[in-house]
């Protein structure tokens, strides 16, 4: 049998915006690959599909998809050529290697190798894998801060987990616990398959629930549980950690603010420079004020922290 590879190649920035768009049109789903130069500079970035003879005719269809998506940001044309069934097994795997994000982690794919360091800290994660890869800046914007951010034994939430990268890392980076909530029942498969895949499993729990009421999936006729911010999760995290949209981040402002412990630092990225005044002043009015800011192209990541309360008398 036959298959039929098309293939992009872009940036870590329109990296998952492409495999989404390969995994709508194609239910074999689609990988990310990532070849680093020599010499320092920017990683080549791939997303390819594999379409098995009986559905090329979808080629259109993603082709003009892929058209209109290259109208939001630069996207060449696709590559596409025809693969014989015994070598695509191979041909996709070909170009993955470690990820190197920050000072300490490496994103590792399961059958590669790899000599790590005591002092890195390695997450296996298979390419391709959707929800957050370590492509897009944000993702790395996050993961740098965190590193800067955390201590032994925080308890930290993470919102909208997705593959449950940054619970993982949180969990190896010496998190006392971690919760991680998302609304998307394929995101939680994945998230708990990743957390049993690097062995961090009994230090993570995993919730289906929003940071804030009235979310609703496709997948779900009814809005998920929102965490019970002001309740018994209220003042209970040391560090919460949130790669989302930039608006979701500003409207989550003070349910941030009430899970937060005194002293207790927010990450929040998916920020586009335009965007950022509009979250610092969410955030700042709901009582947190900014600590540190991180960039990457285009992209922001926030730190903000929960002032401990002043006392009368003290």
């Amino acid at each position: 049998m036959k298959l039929l590879e098309i293939s992009v190649e872009t940036d870590g920035e329109a990296a998952e915006a492409i495999h989404a768009l390969f995994n709508r049109y194609n239910r074999y789903g689609a990988v990310i690959e990532e070849e680093w130069p020599e010499r320092p500079a920017l990683p080549v970035v791939r997303v390819k599909t594999f379409l098995p003879a009986e559905q090329s005719c979808a080629l259109s269809q993603i082709e003009e998809a892929l058209w209109h998506l290259g109208r939001l940001y630069p996207i060449p044309a696709p590559a596409v050529r025809w693969l014989e069934e015994a070598d695509w097994a191979e041909v996709w795997k070909s170009s993955y290697k470690p990820l190197r994000i920050g000072q300490r982690i490496v994103i590792k794919p399961s059958w590669q190798s790899l000599a790590a360091t005591p002092e890195q800290i390695v997450i296996e994660l298979d390419p391709g894998m959707a929800f957050g890869t370590g492509l897009h800046p944000s993702t790395r914007l996050i993961l740098e801060a965190l590193e800067h951010h955390i201590k032994p034994g925080d308890r930290v939430l993470d919102v909208g987990t997705g593959s449950g990268i940054l619970a993982i890392a949180a969990a190896r980076m010496g998190a006392g616990n971690v919760l991680a909530l998302d609304v998307d029942g394929v995101a939680l498969e994945v998230a708990h398959k990743n957390f049993t895949r690097n062995g961090v499993q009994e230090r993570i729990s995993l919730q289906r629930a929003s940071l804030t009421p009235g979310a609703m999936t496709e997948d779900s006729q009814q809005p998920v549980p929102a965490l019970d911010a002001r309740g018994v999760w209220s003042g209970s995290f040391d560090l919460l950690l949130m790669n989302i949209l930039a608006d979701v981040i500003a409207h989550s402002a003070e349910a941030i603010a009430a899970c937060l412990a005194d002293g207790g630092l927010a990450i929040v990225a998916g920020i586009l420079q335009a965007q950022e005044e509009h979250v610092r002043q969410a955030l700042e009015t709901a009582g947190l004020r900014i600590v540190k800011r991180h960039g990457k192209k285009d992209w922001v990541a926030l730190v903000a922290r929960k002032e401990t309360e002043s006392r009368e008398g003290a």
